[in-house]
């Protein structure tokens, strides 16, 4: 499925990275004379590199690959290799036995050697040593430097391959080592198939830098001389190329051409194998091939994957435990392990591994099969049909295929899985996803102590785990569930294995000054189109995004919404609507798809505001991509339940338990309230206070051409004079709604002709009709609607506890309507008390500042003109610029080029505007006009 981007301007960052590698290639390719070049294959591996360098694999006793040396040799050959050499990992065993058969090779391995003061394991390609040679140079790869002088000494030549690659995110990694790395190597490897284009253009450029003066000044700085490396600091840098091939797929479609002179005459006398150690000696070397981005690791990982579940041995629980790693690693192991093993008893999804091995390769299920499959998996086998036939195309067309049509299967397994369950749903005893209540599901929400006591070591284990049947538990999960777990999987481990070190591949462009990630934030919702507060805040920071242009694009799931600029839109696999909380419809999105265009976007962290399934899919891009990601916080789920439900404190608590954990696997939560921050910040919640930030929704500019309502048009008898309330939320029983009939009754013993008009709908809409049967009820209403009641009506009434900020409140400060609300959470932060509009701690006192408004009209007017200076108060440009500055973007460029609006006259603006997160906190309890006592709130 293709990417398409809605933006003003297309990215650049992946763009320019392609464009200058391909100059690059091209410059490479006109070096040298293809009649006298010998072309190789510098790097890969076959079923020899059985020991990896991963210790999951170490732990797993899995080998890097199980390609077969014969099948390597004919790969490289086909693929037009006229010299070969295999570098395994610490040994050269397919070299030897090549040699010992009378084939012609140049021998190599890729030794793994220790840099002590770092801590760290870092690759050497080596090449052309003897048999005695390589059991010395095993000895001394326990320290880097003892390895490279003995081979130095001995005139073995050396590669640095994928020089920003490493095995493991080491803390203590520093430009330091690469300052060392530039004095002690003279050839690097600036192409890797394998690897990531930003990688290799970073390599590329660093190397390209190495001037004499700067090894010499590296030298000096690390006491290290470069001559017993056999590094000559005048000598420029030597860049080559190979594939890094692990499955035999790739293998001789990277590599370096190896300029010979006299080339066809000295292959009458000499090997190639002796040539090109020579060429790679004097260093006439030019790389040639392609690097696609992720998607080449990610068809070798999906191969790789294919394999192991097939071939897994038990690795054994006490080899697991006793093996070096932490904890979690064994427990990943284990869990890995278990999964294997068990989906080894599926034969149908065995069977499917071992074709999608094989589609790799270019062979095609049997014809016989199509006929043999069920209806439902007839796309599965014609999508590995288009692979192997693919493979007999161009390679970047195989690469393309493969990548697409992983992509579809992914999908439309998903959409198998999300049918199957709708229909299990339905025909289960008659029990519709609807019928389940918050009650149920929490209630259902426990793990078990067994393994509460086995991955996080509280308590004892009481219960025997021998009674948990994982056989029976894993028979039922369906083979699309199974085979959709490993196509995610090998893409997310694809894209991780590359953007493991981003935080130094950041650092390393910033040094080099060029090559920089673009900084662009993905903001994933599952609201924006539906009809709530939230998505009218959400929409209101879309609008000033787009009209600023600033660094972050929106993407909603939706089956009906359109994109546009700063907006992607991704159809849901699947979408249901729980009748229970009204018209808010659950969408699932195709998280694949999610990430592509995450990928293309050239974004580099996330953002997401609801809880439901983006969270889900957030989580997954931050791993996969290795970002930092943020969430918006817009509802407090735990007073939602408290409100909407009779569960227990101890159940709450479980939510509690379960929101912490969400929340802590984001690197930031943005709160709007004071309240919701300490709450987030304290016991209960346990975040970091610099996790925590405080930030608040804009107000959008009031439309001038809206005329306010007249009351005698909405409520039948109405004057100019009647008091007139008004509530505009959506009517559920967490807003307070049910709160309204009290306070109305209360306030009419004074005031016996006060009205209220209710707009809104929602699930307690019929409810609260027959409660307040002469309430005016107006329904859900738009934008302007809205303004011409807030322009008409007279005093907001908001009694809800629940939201944790109030946007309605600042929509009805804009268009001058003073508010009473509750004194807690967002309306606190917002109201300042008997300026703008009031706060009560209970039915009494809503009541009589009801009265005291009405009875008070000379203090109207300077209360409306107080909550149009609020109003004021919440631009959109300091929020978002602060809003942008805790993600670590940088918005005041954009801003500056950004037209400014013209303010609204009917808003008086601040010659300095600042937002509420700059704000103290707004007094509730004024010193001197302080709330009346219970005493003393009696309805006058």
């Amino acid at each position: 499925m293709s990417v398409h981007l809605h933006r003003k301007t297309k990215p650049e960052f992946r763009q320019s990275l392609e464009q200058e590698f391909e100059q690059f290639l091209s410059q490479q390719a006109q070096r040298f004379n293809p009649n006298n070049c010998l072309k190789i294959d510098f790097h890969c591996h076959d079923h020899n590199s059985d020991v990896p360098d991963e210790l999951w694999g170490r732990i797993l006793r899995l080998p890097e690959t199980w390609l077969k040396t014969k099948k390597l040799v004919s790969t490289l050959v086909a693929n037009g290799n006229t010299a070969v050499t295999i570098t395994n990992h610490n040994n050269a065993r397919s070299c030897w036995e090549l040699k010992d058969s009378g084939v012609d090779v140049l021998v190599g391995a890729e030794f793994t050697c220790y840099f002590p003061e770092y801590e760290l394991f870092i690759h050497v390609l080596t090449y052309g040593f003897s048999r005695d040679q390589e059991m010395v140079l095993n000895k001394k790869r326990q320290n880097i430097y003892d390895f490279l002088r003995y081979a130095a000494t001995e005139d073995i030549p050396v590669i640095l391959p994928h020089p920003l690659y490493f095995y493991t995110r080491n803390e203590k990694i520093d430009l330091s080592l690469f300052e060392k790395l530039a004095v002690m190597f003279s050839r690097f490897e600036v192409l890797n198939g394998q690897r990531d284009l930003w990688q290799s253009v970073l390599t590329l450029n660093w190397v390209q830098s190495l001037t004499p003066q700067k090894i010499n000044e590296y030298a000096r700085r690390h006491n290290l001389n470069p001559a017993t490396f056999g590094v000559d600091p005048k000598q420029a840098k030597v860049v080559t190329g190979g594939s890094d091939d692990h499955t035999g797929i790739f293998a001789g479609q990277c590599g370096s051409w190896l300029y010979v002179p006299n080339l066809q005459e000295r292959l009458k006398t000499e090997s190639a194998s002796e040539l090109a150690l020579e060429a790679l000696k004097k260093g006439n070397i030019a790389p040639f091939g392609k690097i696609a981005e992720n998607q080449k690791l990610n068809i070798s990982l999906l191969d790789y994957f294919s394999q192991v579940a097939t071939k897994i041995k038990d690795p054994g629980l006490l080899r697991i435990l006793l093996h070096r790693g932490s904890t979690w690693d064994k427990i990943g192991c284990f869990a890995v392990s278990n999964v294997m093993l068990e989906m080894q008893k599926h034969k149908k999804t065995m069977k499917f591994f071992s074709f999608v091995h094989d589609a790799l390769q270019g062979k095609k299920p049997n014809k016989l099969l199509k006929w043999q499959v069920s209806k439902d998996y007839k796309f599965c086998i014609a999508q590995l049909e288009r692979i192997a036939d693919s493979k007999r195309n161009h390679p970047e067309t195989f690469v393309e295929t493969v990548n697409d049509a992983m992509s579809e299967l992914f999908t439309h397994l998903n959409q198998l899985i999300a049918k199957r369950i709708a229909s299990a749903v339905d025909s289960h005893q008659g029990v519709l996803l609807e019928s389940f209540s918050t009650e149920e599901l929490t209630r259902k929400l426990e793990i078990p102590s067994q393994l509460t006591a086995l991955f996080l070591g509280e308590g004892k284990r009481q219960d025997n785990m021998s009674n948990v049947n994982m056989g029976k538990i894993f028979d039922n999960l369906s083979f699309p569930v199974l085979i959709s777990v490993i196509l995610a999987g090998s893409n997310l481990a694809s894209t991780r294995v590359l953007y493991q070190n981003r935080n130094l591949l950041n650092q390393f462009a910033q040094h080099l000054g060029k090559n920089q990630h673009s900084k662009r934030a993905l903001y994933l919702t599952d609201t924006l189109l539906d009809k709530n507060g939230v998505s009218t805040s959400l929409s209101g920071k879309l609008k000033e995004i787009q009209q600023a242009d600033l660094p972050i694009d929106f993407l909603i799931c939706h089956s009906d919404a359109q994109p546009e600029a700063h907006l992607h839109v991704v159809k849901p696999i699947t979408q249901f609507e729980v009748q229970r909380y009204g018209e808010q419809q659950i969408r699932i999105p195709d998280v694949m798809e999610i990430a592509r265009i995450f990928y293309a976007g050239g974004y580099d962290r996330i953002v997401c505001s609801t809880e439901g399934p983006m969270s889900v899919v957030a989580l997954f891009l931050q791993q996969m991509f290795n970002v930092p990601s943020y969430f918006f916080m817009h509802t407090d789920w735990i007073d939602f339940i408290k409100h909407t439900t009779d569960l227990n404190q101890f159940e709450r608590d479980r939510v509690r338990r379960l929101m912490r954990a969400l929340y802590n696997r984001f690197d930031g939560i943005f709160v709007l309230n004071q309240e919701h921050k300490a709450w987030l910040t304290g016991h209960e919640m346990q975040l970091n206070k610099e996790q925590v930030f405080l930030t608040a929704h804009h107000t959008q500019p009031r439309d001038l051409q809206v005329q306010r309502a007249h009351k005698d048009v909405l409520i039948p008898g109405a004057t100019d004079a009647t008091p007139v309330l008004f509530i505009a939320c959506r009517l559920s029983q967490e807003k307070g709604i049910f709160d309204l009939p009290k306070i109305v009754a209360l306030a009419r013993q004074s005031l016996p002709e006060l009205k209220i008009v209710i707009a809104g709908s929602g699930p307690a809409s019929d409810k609260l009709k027959q409660k307040m049967p002469d309430a005016t009820f107006v329904g859900w209403q738009n934008k302007k609607q809205l303004a011409s009641l807030y322009l008409g009506l007279d005093l907001f009434v908001f009694p809800s506890r629940f939201d944790t900020f109030g946007n309605v409140i600042l929509e009805a400060f804009v268009h001058g309507m003073p508010t009473l609300a509750y004194n807690c959470k967002g309306p606190k932060d917002i109201i300042q008390h008997e300026e703008n509009g009031y706060l009560e701690e209970d039915i009494e006192g809503m009541a009589m500042r009801i009265v005291a408004f009405f009875s008070e009209p000379e203090k109207q007017p300077q209360m409306r003109q107080k909550a149009r200076q609020r109003a004021a108060e919440y631009q959109a440009q300091p929020i978002m610029q602060q809003f942008l500055a805790d993600l670590g973007l940088d918005a005041t460029e954009a801003y500056k080029q950004a037209q400014p609006e013209t303010p609204s006259a009917d808003i008086p603006q601040q010659p300095e505007p600042f937002p509420l997160y700059k704000l103290p906190q707004a007094e509730t309890l004024s010193t001197d006009k302080p709330l009346l006592n219970k005493q003393q709130k009696t309805v006058a």
